[in-house]
């Protein structure tokens, strides 16, 4: 499936997200840091930025030495990276695919996936799991962010105590399967299609394309995180990401 309704929405919006992700917080502050942190050193190493977006991590890798390519499924945000990395002064090839659907690039091509932000996102997340495996080298890692599902359901919310001030996070339909549409931010005009998986379904497609979990991450925000943002506090209490890196065994 190279075309679905995931990358539809996020097509749609293409011009607002890269606006959004140039002055995100989260995304620049709290997202990238850990994510390059856990990909180690890349210097080298052959990387795919897979949902690559504008390019942000895609040019962060290269100028940390990694020999970098980038895919997304958003035609315009693939035309934006490579426009940004042109001007950067970085060689990257980008091009335009959908995770589940990478038969362009041939098998045991990468030897690290950086896969940020993109999963809860995938209408076929086992395929994409799929796809990651066969495109990696054997001993290969996948590392990749989501928000974290235990939190993400679309009825949980804070709930708030005395003066507004939020007292404690209410969680339901955890267990439901769901896509639905939402604005990023206010400043989005159209919505993208955001997608809800119990945690089982995560394990379960990794495991199933034949990868082993190394490492599992619940980031909670520091003092140095509050210090660049005070809208990091409530990640000091619940957990709104979660990282993992998974092997391809070697073989």
């Amino acid at each position: 499936m190279s075309d679905d309704t995931s990358t539809r929405s996020w097509d749609a919006a293409a011009d607002d997200w890269v606006s959004h992700a140039d002055s995100s917080d989260f995304q620049n502050l709290f997202l990238q840091p850990r994510m390059l942190k856990l990909a180690g050193d890349v210097a080298g190493r052959r990387v795919l930025d897979l949902g690559c977006g504008e390019g942000a991590y895609s040019r962060a890798l290269a100028r940390l030495g990694a020999r970098v390519s980038g895919v997304d499924g958003s035609r315009r945000l693939v035309d934006v990276a490579r426009q940004r990395a042109a001007v950067s002064g970085l060689d990257i090839p980008y091009h335009c695919r959908n995770a589940n659907a990478l038969e362009e690039i041939e098998d045991s091509s990468f030897d690290l996936i950086v896969a940020s932000m993109l999963m809860m996102n995938v209408e076929d997340y086992p395929g994409a799991m799929r796809e990651a495996h066969r495109v990696l080298t054997s001993g290969g890692s996948l590392c990749m962010s989501i928000t974290h599902p235990c939190f993400s359901a679309p009825v949980s919310d804070w709930v708030g105590g005395k003066g507004r001030r939020p007292q404690h996070y209410a969680v339901d339909r955890y267990f439901e399967r769901i896509a639905w549409n939402d604005r990023i931010a206010p400043s989005f005009r159209s919505p993208t299609l955001r997608r809800h998986r119990p945690l089982e379904d995560y394990m379960k497609g990794a495991l199933d394309a034949g990868f082993v979990l190394r490492v599992f991450q619940e980031p909670a925000a520091t003092e140095e995180d509050l210090r660049k943002s005070i809208r990091f506090e409530h990640m000091t209490r619940v957990p709104y990401f979660l990282f993992m890196r998974w092997e391809k065994p070697q073989r």
